[in-house]
């Protein structure tokens, strides 16, 4: 399996860095947070802990303590880590006049190495002359991967997060700086999402929306070509139903999001329809004396792939997530996905 990986890297690298924009950026989609993942990113109307920073900033506006969260996750054995850590506290002054404001900082981190770089080759596999590599050109790879260099693949996210309680809303933001790169390339931009969240808008019902990308959000290469990407807005509207349960010292959270887009992924996203594609999150969170959660939830869809399932033990002031992704690309590849957060 690593192999078929390396050498799909490979046949990108040809090219340079990514060309196509839909997908800029993809590297943040998932967020942070083992908790998250389990309820399978339905989490924009939940946002109470340190992974609110990416899920939902107005969830700082509720803040009670300080708190760090470290997560770390790995794809195709350690051919790909991802990285997120947030710090998140309260503070005693308000932007807007509001009534409580929180703070956060966090980071996303996505490292690839041992990439095949291959565009000193394509002289050698432009063998009609025409100035560019083909699809039947570039089966020469393999004959030439003693030529093949190697670099890695280093994807930077900064968040600075602000959120405050106005009167029964609560609003939020995010600026976010980004930085990629890959072998002598690099890119830097620019971003911001904007954020609200109401608690019981309807009984036990919390409602959510996240404006992501809302400026849209720049990366300007240094390559050759000096290409430019972008990363276009997304609307994440999300519910959550919090059903207590002090009987049987339980708790219910039952959640669900949509990711919206407008920059024509097609069938690539779960629905769509012209320029408009989506995808659905759903999750449910089961806690038993507020110390032990059992979670489940679909990311993106609703087969065996799409499947999100994890855990939690909270033994204050640690708190210790783990959640499992299915084999959503079909190719016998699960995502594990480990959380620790402890408030002070």
């Amino acid at each position: 399996m690593r192999g078929i990986v390396m050498f799909s890297l490979a046949l990108m690298a040809v090219a340079g860095p990514a060309q196509a924009t839909k997908y800029a950026g993809a590297f943040m989609e998932n967020g942070g947070g083992a908790r998250a993942l389990g309820m399978g990113g339905a989490f924009t109307a939940v946002a109470d802990d340190p992974s609110a920073t990416f899920w939902n900033p107005a969830g700082l506006a509720t803040l009670a303590d300080k708190e760090i969260l470290l997560m770390h996750s790995e794809r195709f054995g350690d051919l790909i880590d991802r990285d997120f850590i947030s710090y998140t506290q309260p503070v005693s002054w308000n932007v807007l006049g509001g009534t409580s404001s929180g703070i956060g900082i966090s980071m996303i981190r996505l490292g690839v190495d041992d990439i095949p770089f291959t565009e000193h080759l394509t002289d050698q596999l432009d063998t009609n002359g025409d100035g560019t590599v083909d699809d039947s050109e570039i089966v020469g790879l393999l004959d030439l991967q003693d030529d093949i260099i190697y670099k890695s693949d280093q994807e930077f996210a900064l968040l600075l997060s602000y959120g405050e309680q106005l009167g029964a809303w609560q609003v939020g933001a995010s600026m976010k700086f980004v930085r990629q790169s890959i072998g002598q390339y690099s890119s830097m931009g620019l971003g911001a999402d904007l954020a609200l969240l109401r608690p019981r808008v309807w009984k036990q019902l919390d409602f959510g929306v996240k404006f992501q990308d809302l400026t849209t959000t720049y990366l300007s290469w240094n390559s050759p070509s000096s290409r430019n990407e972008l990363i276009t807005p997304a609307i994440v509207p999300g519910l959550a139903w919090r059903q207590p349960l002090p009987d049987w010292n339980m708790d219910f959270t039952l959640a669900g999001s949509l990711e919206s887009r407008f920059d024509n992924r097609g069938e690539a996203d779960q629905i769509s329809s012209g320029a408009f594609s989506a995808n659905a999150h759903l999750g449910l969170e089961v806690g038993f004396s507020q110390k032990v959660f059992l979670r489940t939830g679909y990311d993106s869809g609703f087969e065996a792939g799409n499947l999100t399932a994890g855990v939690g033990f909270r033994v204050n002031p640690l708190t210790v997530d783990y959640a499992y992704a299915g084999d959503l690309l079909d190719i016998d590849e699960v995502t594990h996905r480990i959380s620790v957060s402890f408030r002070f």
